[in-house]
């Protein structure tokens, strides 16, 4: 059987990010090219170590948690950056026609798209943060889709900049008292811009207050 070409240990999410897809796909996980390597590695037998080499990945990860980096997905409303946790991410996808729930629809809830043909509720992540959005300039709007604790949100960026680890040593604790500090864990700096590092729970429970 074919050697599985492990791209995501080297251009992916667990590499130096350099593949041109993470900008489309947010994770690999939501790469065809990981789905194929996945089959493959279904379908081929065991090896004869099998249960030592599992061993050996779980403590490797396990030890990568533990580690001193962390990564995150920085997208843009307006002048403003902002970032998640990338554990957070599903996919960000093209903007789709959102559709008002009547006598429900408000500033924070935007109404339903069709992504994948599932509805999803699509909120405004920058409305409850109290940021500017909808960038005339922006060339690549996207609708990010998030999910935390079994629920899924999808909300509008006006950029997904990309997939970064962050030394946690270059983490700044949050002091500003602005409209989105409540919900920001931390700061860093990214290509001479201030980037907001959200807790993903703490906004996801603030989404599903403004739409309950």
């Amino acid at each position: 059987m074919t050697e599985i070409d492990a791209c995501w240990s080297r251009i992916g999410i667990a590499g130096d990010h350099t593949c041109a897809e993470l900008a489309r796909v947010i994770h690999c996980r939501n790469c065809a090219v990981f789905a194929a390597a996945a089959r493959q590695a279904l379908e081929r037998p065991a090896p004869a170590d099998y249960l030592a080499q599992w061993a050996e990945r779980v403590a490797s990860v396990a030890e990568e948690e533990r580690g001193e980096t962390l990564s995150s997905v920085v997208f843009r409303f307006a002048s403003t950056h902002v970032a998640l946790p990338t554990v957070a991410f599903v996919e960000a996808v093209e903007p789709r026609t959102v559709h008002a729930v009547p006598h429900r629809s408000s500033e924070v809830l935007l109404g339903i798209a069709n992504i994948h043909g599932e509805l999803q509720l699509c909120v405004s992540l920058a409305a409850r943060l109290s940021l500017a959005s909808g960038d005339a300039a922006a060339t690549r709007p996207r609708l990010a889709v998030i999910e935390q604790g079994g629920e899924r949100w999808a909300f509008p960026v006006d950029e997904i900049v990309g997939v970064y680890r962050i030394a946690r040593d270059d983490l700044e604790p949050s002091r500003d008292a602005t409209a989105a500090s409540p919900f920001v864990s931390a700061r860093f700096g990214l290509s001479g811009q201030q980037v907001d590092l959200l807790d993903a729970e703490l906004v996801c429970a603030a989404l599903r207050r403004a739409v309950a």
